[in-house]
């Protein structure tokens, strides 16, 4: 089921959309930032939002389930048939190594690709090299750095529900491809203590996946003064993907950086609140309008 967010309609007065706190200068007060990473990874991007003057607020939607390791454990024991293995996260990254060191393997590696920064820099602080990362930090990017890959055994271990566009194109180059399920994601249970943050209003969503836009309106459909913040508020996502699945469940005009990183979003997120000018009682223009919006 999809949840899609209820758009107010006229959308609220920018000046009746935020609380007093924060209606007589978005300049000066610290816009609050809803972070809905898992638990265990939000404080990295609260501590940033923190040093760039925002207030984060942790309000995990999803989280993160090991799922039963022998697919896995059978792919490690031809790893050396693999002419790629290809990691497409962090979190892809972070399961299979979790089964590595949980077997006290110790094989040798075929060349790997890469999706992102982060996901290389996991690899490098277990001294495993690199082969290739696209500039470009999406799936499709890669596949096509990587060319022809007629004849050749690609492992993909991934998410239970991953991009089928990143599969489709392997299978497309000539790879003969394995998928490995590793984890599932599922809808997190906020704490009542993130509730409460969180029905005292916000000024910004951040999203780094797609699941994480749809279990996040999964969490606060019927809540209605929840749904009214969402509804006015910036939405903030780590890239095109992310981007592309808060338009389809109903958040309209999101921004996203060029670098899809955490840093990319802090950066086009300071641009943004920078680019706000004050509200100036009835003639405020709505925050819709000035995302973008018509």
């Amino acid at each position: 089921m999809i949840h899609r967010l209820r758009r107010l309609s006229p959308p609220l007065p920018l000046c009746q959309a935020l609380s007093p706190s924060a209606r007589l200068s978005p300049r000066a007060s610290p816009w609050r930032v809803v972070v809905t990473r898992t638990a265990e990874q939000a404080h990295e991007f609260g501590d940033k939002l923190v040093a760039a003057g925002f207030t984060p607020l942790l309000f995990p939607a999803i989280a993160l389930e090991a799922l039963p390791s022998a697919p896995l454990d059978a792919a490690l024991d031809k790893l050396a048939s693999f002419d790629w293995l290809i990691f497409t996260s962090g979190n892809g990254v972070d399961f299979f190594f979790r089964r590595v060191e949980e077997r006290d393997l110790n094989p040798s590696w075929p060349p790997i690709a890469v999706v992102g920064q982060v996901t290389v820099d996991k690899l490098t602080t277990r001294n495993i090299p690199v082969a290739f990362m696209p500039d470009e930090f999406v799936g499709e990017a890669l596949v096509a750095g990587l060319g022809d890959l007629t004849g050749q055994k690609v492992l993909l271990p991934r998410a239970k529900i991953g991009r089928p566009e990143i599969a489709a194109l392997l299978r497309a180059a000539g790879a003969e491809l394995v998928e490995v399920a590793l984890y599932d994601t599922v809808t997190a249970v906020p704490t009542p203590e993130a509730w409460e943050r969180l029905a005292q209003g916000f000024e910004v969503v951040s999203f780094t996946s797609p699941s994480s836009v749809r279990n996040f309106l999964k969490l606060i459909t019927g809540k209605e003064e929840i749904e009214k913040w969402a509804a006015t508020a910036v939405i903030l996502c780590i890239g095109p993907v992310t981007a592309e699945a808060a338009i389809a469940n109903g958040l309209p005009h999101p921004i996203a950086p060029d670098e899809y990183t955490l840093d990319g979003m802090i950066a086009i997120l300071e641009a943004k609140k920078n680019s706000y000018t004050e509200v100036r009682g009835e003639n405020a223009a709505s925050l819709r309008e000035i995302h973008g919006g018509e």
